[in-house]
């Protein structure tokens, strides 16, 4: 039976920051994933001459957090282009505007951007039960700026209604954002895209003498006496379809899992942990709290936005739906994206995860959010390639309301099982989409390690 140092569950970008960060600390290492894609929901596939992610992305990182990943493990992360403004959709006028507009005063703006600054990151994990604009309230009513907060919130958390916005994991990121970049929000395209962005980390888990096994699907977590002594895998590839516990183990006295909670518990044998802390998972775990949109790539032969189109587009509610949602021209971003002479525009539709599984609800929502979209930009009449999906299963997340963050998300470190880690974003962890998995890969290749890298300085992790 092969024999590592840790065994990291998962190949997306929490997994590979892990398997890549042991690696270069020179530990025996084995990154093991089910698809035979690395990037997890971020993996970029082709598709018929355009190249596809499972939902839009960009990274969310000012230079802080996967940046420095990249650069501890001897890699560069490309800042590409870079999003610069947010046009925000009226309803009530039908018509585009810029949030720029919205805030007239900009001394209020000035204001509440001091007081964040000022304000310690532990200070914020003080709002973890709070809306975020109970906390802008302190210090302005002034609906301009609570619109320039709270629309950025829909961008990057895919939350929807006002009180479903966290305090502390928005301000967060905000705060992130106002000390390094100088600026509200910051997100851009990776300058190699995302399939070079997976390559280069598994590139610097093999170069350092880690294992990266695609396509390979882990069966459970093996736990004796309270220990982890490795994982069980499925033979492949399978003969039979029903072939039932034909299993390799690889045998490690540390497993770093990455799944998110709602699959974590069909490999983490349930009986090895704490009752109490089942209960956390399962409670996230409720399709009520998974962040789910339809989501469509269309291709038009000209760019469709009024805007600059490498800027991202968002609105509370289309004209026919209630759902909040997002837009931008991949191909703006990343021009080798789409096949010359087309743009490639990714959106989606937030919609409540508590209908994920409803086919009717979803087939007759993404029908009427067709049609609005061909009222925001008539350029979308004709597209000339078109692709529907889901983001549901994968999800985008757990929904980033009060109540459900930081101290209020199961730890990082199992209770009770020795040598038992969960890096993943629907675990305790802070940020944005791919930017929050690396960081909490981080903070338990730290815990693990038990020191800090120097690289990373003494700024937040999870």
């Amino acid at each position: 039976m092969p024999s590592y140092d840790v065994v990291v569950i998962g190949a997306g970008a929490a997994g590979l920051t892990a398997g890549a960060l042991l690696a270069k600390e020179g530990k025996r290492v084995v990154v093991v994933d089910r698809s035979p894609y690395a990037g997890g929901r971020a993996m970029a596939v082709p598709d018929e001459g355009f190249t596809v992610n499972l939902g839009g992305h960009l990274v969310e990182d000012g230079g802080s957090g996967i940046t420095k990943v990249f650069e501890h493990v001897g890699k560069e992360l490309v800042h590409g282009e870079v999003s610069r403004e947010m046009p925000i959709w009226d309803n009530a006028s039908g018509t585009w505007g810029s949030i720029r507009d919205r805030y007239a005063d900009k001394r209020e703006l000035k204001k509440v951007i001091k007081a964040l600054v000022d304000t310690p990151y532990e200070e914020l994990d003080q709002w973890d039960d709070r809306s975020l604009r109970e906390w802008i309230h302190q210090h302005t009513h002034d609906q301009g700026v609570v619109d320039l907060f709270e629309f950025i919130s829909v961008l990057e958390c895919m939350t929807d209604n006002w009180y479903d916005h966290s305090a502390s994991d928005n301000l967060y990121v905000r705060k992130m954002h106002f000390e390094e970049r100088n600026t509200a929000a910051y997100s851009f395209w990776p300058g190699q895209g995302w399939d070079g962005m997976w390559a280069d980390l598994s590139d610097a888990i093999t170069a350092n003498g880690g294992e990266l096994r695609l396509g390979t699907s882990v069966q459970r977590v093996v736990i004796e006496n309270g220990e982890v002594v490795g994982v069980a895998v499925g033979r492949e590839p399978k003969v039979l379809p029903n072939e039932f516990f034909e299993e390799e183990v690889l045998e490690a006295p540390c497993v770093i899992s990455t799944l998110p909670v709602w699959h974590v518990l069909d490999v983490v044998p349930r009986e090895e942990l704490p009752e109490w802390y089942s209960a956390q998972i399962d409670f996230l775990a409720q399709d009520k709290f998974r962040i789910a949109w339809l989501g469509l790539y269309l291709a038009t032969e000209e760019p469709v936005t009024r805007y600059d189109p490498r800027e991202l587009a968002t609105w509370t509610s289309t004209p026919s739906t209630d759902c909040s949602g997002f837009m931008f021209d991949q191909t703006a971003m990343d021009p080798s994206c789409s096949p010359p002479g087309t743009h490639l525009h990714v959106m989606g539709a937030i919609v409540p995860g508590s209908k994920g599984r409803d086919q009717r609800f979803l087939r007759d929502t993404m029908t009427a959010f067709e049609h609005d979209l061909e009222t925001m930009w008539p350029g979308f009449a004709k597209p000339v390639w078109r692709r529907r999906h889901l983001v549901f299963e994968p999800s985008f997340g757990v929904i980033q309301m009060p109540g459900l963050v930081g101290r209020y998300r199961p730890h990082w470190r199992a209770p009770n099982v020795e040598g038992l880690y969960f890096a993943s974003e629907t675990f305790r962890s802070r940020g944005i989409g791919t930017d929050r998995a690396a960081r909490a890969a981080l903070t338990v290749v730290e815990d693990y390690l038990g020191r800090r890298l120097a690289t990373f300085g003494d700024g937040w992790r999870y």
